[in-house]
């Protein structure tokens, strides 16, 4: 008889895996009071709330206090050490000089297992998953897509979207009750449909569009339908992923079962691996979605190298897509630099789940901060209804100096990633900007890490540090943009100062895009709609 239909087997699976996690506790345990102490060990930090969680319920929060971060900065500097958990350390920074540095060499300060893991696991292979030449590979194929040139081309497409969200919304209006002319609407939902559309269009345009370029996309079509097979399967991962905190737990604390959720496991509902590490609920969502992304998706792929080995390697085919431009690699002479259809689907899920969600979810905190700043508002709609039309280029919008100022600000109070996690490769001296005290009263102007070292740099943190933004560091103020304190310029950073797409070789490839994109919704929405936020939302963070 199956196992499955075992309960002792069960039991018997559960008690084993029970132990091995208790032989790994002890592990963790010996390795951590045998190690050669780090600078860590003599460095001042917060005491922890839990052994078993340490404080990672805070310095882990999606949108933490800001007055406890400030606090322990305050007290210890802005880099001491944080417990994580079963009593284990790592170094928490928003020391300027500190990031740099770190972020600068990927290869000495690679990703986390867990976190490579995970995204292995529910994504394959691709740019999020993979470290050092892999990921060097990946990302110079792929930089094209992400140009200047290509944003330029996308534009449109990216109003289109928004004029659609537009006249949807013109819609729910006009079922508002007579006289008011105004309705509730629960932005965050026709947001992330419209982010997925606007990212379908530009990352998987149609292979017979015969301008070559960007003028017919792939029509998700979330906004008006939602029937589609590809948009419902990355919805069902998304909510799969979001339901399921057992992953992101179990390949945190436990790195040796992590490397056991991979496709192969992650595929099969009914399994040892997924029975013990994953809810069912969401193994079943994420299960679906991935069939139906690899069936799609491969049918996709499919279609584009037919048509390009048809046509040959011409720049042109298949526009300056995402989908394009990978296709186009795998026509490369050189074998070694061809990505093969694996890793293309890979690179298209990671594209899609991560960029529209994260997208979504800032403009929807934008939404929020600009209905709370009636004057932020009004400044905002004066200078888009200035604009002569509807329909502006990506130059058009970057033109629009408040309009960017809001923008940066939305990022710097909500970037999509409030901390970025990595690991020390050797043993490795890290200076810092600003010198600490240590437990004996030293004065410390860098730190020591070992191998295996964890190191968090906290984005939301140092993009709100009072030292370096000034009093009013957490206030909602675009204004701020047009006279920045100097301080601000040693912050590591892709976009307007703030560390929210990261900085250095692995920093966020899409960065462009997703300001495009809230730059896009936000000049036409604002142009037609004024926002006011019920006194009784309460509104929670999400982790994506």
């Amino acid at each position: 008889m199956p196992w499955m239909n075992s309960v002792d087997s069960r039991e018997m699976a559960a008690l084993g895996l029970a132990l091995l996690g208790s032989i790994y506790i002890v592990y963790k345990a010996m390795s951590i009071y045998l190690a050669t102490p780090s600078t860590i060990h003599i460095l001042r930090g917060p005491d922890s709330p839990s052994w078993l969680s340490g404080n990672s319920e805070t310095v882990r929060a999606p949108y933490p206090c800001n007055a406890t971060f400030e606090s322990w900065i305050r007290d210890y500097g802005t880099t001491f050490p944080v417990y994580g958990f079963f009593g284990s350390k790592e170094v928490f920074t928003a020391d300027t000089q500190a990031i740099t540095f770190i972020l600068n060499q990927p290869l000495d300060f690679p990703k986390q297992r867990f976190a490579l893991n995970t995204s292995r696991s529910l994504l394959g292979d691709g740019l999020a998953a993979t470290e050092g030449f892999e990921h060097k590979r990946q990302r110079k194929i792929l930089n094209p897509a992400f140009g200047v040139a290509a944003m330029r081309d996308i534009t449109p497409m990216l109003i289109e979207v928004a004029h659609e969200l537009r006249d949807a919304w013109k819609k729910e209006l006009s079922h508002s009750i007579p006289g008011s002319g105004w309705r509730e609407i629960d932005v965050l939902p026709w947001l992330s449909n419209a982010a997925l559309d606007m990212i379908g269009l530009a990352g998987l345009s149609n292979l017979h569009d015969t301008k070559g370029a960007l003028g017919f996309g792939y029509k998700f079509n979330s906004l008006c339908d939602s029937s589609n097979e590809l948009a419902s399967a990355f919805r069902g991962l998304s909510n799969g992923v979001s339901l399921n905190k057992g992953i992101w737990m179990i390949n945190l604390i436990f790195p040796f079962l992590g490397r056991l959720v991979r496709k192969s496991t992650i595929s099969k509902l009914l399994t040892l691996k997924a029975w013990c590490i994953q809810p069912i609920g969401s193994n079943v969502a994420i299960n679906r979605s991935r069939e139906m992304m690899e069936r799609v998706g491969s049918q996709m792929v499919t279609e584009k190298k037919s048509e390009a080995e048809l046509l040959g390697s011409s720049s042109h085919i298949g526009g300056k897509d995402l989908l394009g431009i990978l296709v186009r690699a795998n026509l490369q002479v050189d074998a070694a630099g061809r990505l093969d259809d694996k890793t293309i689907l890979a690179e298209i899920s990671t594209f899609l789940l991560a960029g529209h969600e994260t997208t979504a979810l800032s403009i929807t905190w934008g939404l929020k901060a600009i209905a709370e700043t009636p004057s932020v508002q009004s400044k905002l709609r004066d200078e888009a209804l200035a604009f002569p039309n509807d329909s502006p280029s990506m130059e058009d919008l970057n033109a629009l100096p408040y309009l960017n100022n809001v923008v940066k600000e939305i990022m710097r109070l909500r970037p999509p990633i409030t901390h970025v996690n990595r690991t020390a490769g050797s043993d490795t001296i890290i200076p810092l900007a600003r010198p600490i005290i240590d437990k004996n009263g030293n004065q410390v102007h860098e730190i020591l890490v070992r191998r295996g070292d964890s190191i968090l740099m906290h984005t939301y943190a140092l993009n709100t540090r009072l030292d370096l933004w000034g009093s009013d560091a957490l206030m909602f103020k675009p204004e701020r943009f047009d006279k920045l304190p100097g301080a601000v310029s040693d912050i590591p950073s892709m976009f307007g100062n703030v560390m929210s797409f990261g900085a250095g070789p692995r920093g966020c490839i899409g960065w462009r895009m997703a300001v495009l994109e809230i730059k896009a919704l936000l000049f036409t929405l604002i142009r037609e709609f004024k926002f006011e936020i019920d006194a009784q939302l309460v509104m929670t963070s999400k982790v994506v």
